[in-house]
């Protein structure tokens, strides 16, 4: 994918994207000063040197080093800073379940670039010892630690590994049927049908098989299910891509077959969220004219449990 900054989803400033909980989390977890959070976003994430990326002007915004491990549109928009887990119908049930557990789930987040969601986890009361991310880009392990300020605090909780890695060095392999909780945010909707199927029955392998042990997650989805073909400027210039944008029904349709394909009975629960729907609409009526490739009357963000029953 292009890490040309000339993109629909890279965007200067923090704006609307640094929210109260986001900034809450930098104050108390970090310790950022308040007059220094925006600063400290645009310093560290930005001027993180995993590829020696020394901009000559510092004061720049500098996210470009955490741009260049992969130009995500979460890292572009600044939506990493939303703490997306945070707003999920399920959290507080979530954060009960991992608080009060004896031992303690283990919990997995899965593609999780800067473990932001797993601070949050910390700070709201989580046992960090129960809590492990896990990211293809080992780079973000040391990008979270220099955003969140926890080098010390928050050690060998990161596992480098492609999900769809199945070879017995495979970093996530050893771990099969071990997670009591598995979090994915933003994750599948970047495939299309076929490897969504492949990543979900991944998924559950990792997945423990006790009865309540659950997915969790946010996805892109549509009303109008099917597939979607990607182009420039969504990929590199000459290329296409097909993703698959799901709606309630084909959603719960694919975990359907996916559990009965593993032989285990599933309580799926998908719905529609409304409030960013109502919050992206009021936001492009005020950007009239402004090109935004992740819009659409019918494209929705849908929040998800699935759980072995």
């Amino acid at each position: 994918m292009s890490r040309s900054k000339d993109l629909p989803w890279y965007q200067s400033k923090l704006g609307s994207s640094l929210t109260p909980a986001g900034r809450a989390l930098l104050e108390t977890y970090s310790g950022i000063p308040s007059s220094e959070v925006e600063a400290h976003i645009y310093k560290n994430v930005n001027n993180f040197t995993v590829f020696h990326y020394a901009p000559a002007d510092t004061d720049k915004y500098q996210r470009d080093s955490a741009w260049e491990i992969f130009p995500w549109p979460c890292v572009g928009s600044f939506w990493f800073m939303a703490l997306g887990l945070s707003l999920h119908p399920h959290y507080n049930a979530l954060l009960t379940r991992l608080r009060t557990q004896d031992p303690p789930t283990k919990f997995l987040d899965l593609g999780t670039c800067f473990g932001q969601d797993l601070r949050k986890l910390i700070a709201d009361g989580a046992p960090p010892q129960a809590l492990w991310g896990s990211d293809y880009f080992s780079e973000y392990e040391a990008a979270g630690h220099e955003l969140l300020c926890d080098a010390e605090r928050f050690q060998n909780r990161f596992i480098t590994a492609d999900l769809f890695d199945e070879s017995p060095d495979g970093g996530l392999v050893r771990t099969a049927g071990t997670w009591g909780v598995i979090n994915i945010i933003m994750f599948l909707h970047i495939f299309d049908w076929d490897t969504q199927v492949c990543a979900c029955r991944r998924i559950l392998k990792l997945l423990s098989r006790a009865k309540g042990s659950m997915v969790i997650g946010i996805t892109t989805g549509s009303t109008e299910a099917g597939d979607l073909v990607l182009r420039p400027p969504s990929v590199a210039e000459g290329e296409e891509r097909t993703i698959y944008r799901h709606n309630l029904d084909t959603f719960t349709k694919m975990w359907e077959e996916v559990g009965r394909d593993e032989g285990l009975d599933l309580e799926i629960e998908v719905v529609y969220d409304d409030q960013a729907d109502r919050e992206r609409r009021a936001k492009e009526a005020q950007e009239e004219g402004k090109h935004r490739v992740f819009s659409g009357s019918t494209q929705r963000r849908l929040f998800f449990t699935v759980t072995i029953v």
